[in-house]
């Protein structure tokens, strides 16, 4: 599975501007109407990628982590449950496990 970056084929140190021009000149060559399916990828990875923040926060949480029926998996396998989550559930678990996790952060 392709990264953000190789989606845009920038450099993992590129800034706002140069991931911005990126995604236009994906977007140029993928339009949603001709190619849904890649201009959705681009736009995802662009979404991901888009200022200083997101970069950040998908550095911290996205980079090392499995497929997400994987983590719903982990997540949940912890609690005891046994059937798979619904998209719902497993976004309320992730959210609060975070919390979890940046409560205890010493800023």
């Amino acid at each position: 599975m392709k990264t953000p970056y190789e989606i845009l084929e920038v450099s993992e140190d590129a800034d706002d501007t140069a991931i911005k021009k990126a995604y236009l000149a994906m977007v140029r060559h993928y339009p949603p109407e001709r190619f849904p399916d890649d201009f959705q990828r681009i736009y995802q990875a662009y979404e991901l990628l888009k200022t200083a923040e997101d970069r950040l926060s998908y550095r911290l949480f996205h980079c090392s982590l499995p497929e997400r029926a994987d983590i719903a998996t982990l997540l949940l396998s912890q609690d005891g449950v046994k059937n798979p989550p619904t998209k719902e559930e497993f976004q309320n678990k992730l959210a609060r496990d975070i919390q979890n996790f940046c409560a205890g952060l010493v800023i």
